[in-house]
């Protein structure tokens, strides 16, 4: 048994991990919205690893789609291992709804609201809004551009939304190994012949193919791997593992994935998003090592709680969905506000305002929007009993 401290604890690292995972992605497009900071020239001793994150922030993305095929298989594992009906599907896919579209639709109309103010705002067709509506974009021969480009990994989170009530079915130990691997072998496939297809029209076209949900499916599968490894182990009461095999059970988890980033998505360079071998295992590659990181968070890992249970990067976690929505339309719009000696600003003054405004604007977003339906959500579910 877990005593209710140690579950707020892992839990709230999990949750801390998202938030370290959205603020990734914001110092990725930070660094590509402001070209030319090198703190790996400027800073010494440390200045490779501030670095880095800068250059891989990206790999934030793939951290969001373990933690998801994590946390929302847990129940389904659970029912399926205790041989227990599972789940209701209505009140999981309201729970879904809720988690997702409504900050979705607040930003989306508040964009399409101001208009052109927004750098970010298009004037958009009746089936192009059709497709926002639905997050029916990036699907498809024709897909539809989003107006805010990170809006990608939105439909690909709602396709593994939909496809786990089908798979939850297989959650046990001798059913599910077919499915993971047949699942390993879609993502490779499908990312090689992305890679050939769409490799001649640009890195960004052949990376928005490949990332579609065939392409990233081996990282939701790995993360519901590792909640049937959990569930598993709690139905037949097994001892976890010692605190510094946890530990360093965590530690591998991010260590390996910077390691694959550094040595091979630095060296391959441009034709990594092009088709290169790099790229095809990378769900796989980047998946496995996530999915132990996150299982070490579950069972109370010391180092990762101490890093990722703190109240500044749990608050992140909190509002990391809505960090993750606005931070790069806040920073098109700093720039946007700030004019043309925006670009002759030192780092040191543009960081700190980019990071300010980004987590304002989330933290709005959070209480103003996401919160009070989460607190909807519990209404219901109190007065339905």
């Amino acid at each position: 048994m877990v005593t209710p401290q140690g579950d707020r604890q892992y839990i709230a690292a999990l949750t801390g991990l998202r938030g370290v995972a959205a603020f990734l992605v914001f110092l990725y497009h930070y660094e590509v919205l402001h070209p030319g900071i090198r703190l790996d020239l400027a800073v010494p001793l440390i200045g490779k690893a501030l670095q880095f994150p800068l250059g891989f922030g990206f790999v934030g993305v793939d951290f969001f789609f373990v933690l998801s095929g994590f946390l929302l298989s847990l129940p389904f594992a659970r029912a399926a291992l205790e041989r227990q009906p599972l789940p209701p599907l209505k009140p999981y896919f309201r729970r879904r709804f809720l988690r997702v579209f409504p900050a979705y639709y607040a930003q989306l109309f508040i964009i399409l609201a101001v208009g052109s103010w927004f750098t970010v705002w298009q004037s958009l067709g009746i089936s192009e809004f059709l497709a926002h509506l639905v997050m029916f974009f990036n699907i498809g021969w024709e897909p539809v551009r989003p107006l805010v480009g990170i809006w990608w990994t939105l439909p690909v989170e709602m396709g593994f939304y939909l496809l786990l009530p089908l798979l939850a079915p297989f959650l046990n130990p001798r059913r599910w190994i077919p499915i993971l691997l047949g699942g390993l072998l879609i993502s490779v496939l499908y990312r090689a012949w992305a890679g050939a297809h769409f490799g001649t029209a640009g890195s960004a076209q052949a990376f928005l193919a490949a990332s579609q949900l065939p392409g990233n499916l081996a990282e939701f599968l790995l993360g519901a791997t590792a909640a049937l490894v959990v569930q598993n182990a709690a139905v037949h009461e097994r001892p976890r593992p010692a605190a510094w095999v946890l530990d360093l059970m965590f530690l591998l988890g991010l260590l390996l994935p910077a390691f694959w980033l550094w040595n091979v998505v630095l060296s391959a360079g441009a034709d990594y998003w092009l088709g290169h071998w790099g790229m095809v295992v990378a769900p796989l590659v980047l998946g496995l090592p996530l999915s132990i990181a996150v299982l070490s968070l579950y069972w109370g890992s010391r180092i990762g709680t101490l890093l990722l249970a703190n109240r500044p990067i749990y608050f992140l976690g909190l509002i990391s969905y809505s960090l993750y929505l606005w931070h790069f339309v806040v920073m098109r719009q700093l720039q946007l506000m700030a004019g043309e000696n925006y670009t002759d600003w030192p780092h040191w003054m543009t960081f700190p305002l980019a990071t300010v405004s980004v987590v304002m604007v989330a933290s709005l977003s959070y209480f103003l929007v996401e919160r009070p339906f989460y607190r909807l959500k519990s209404y219901r579910q109190v007065k339905a009993r």
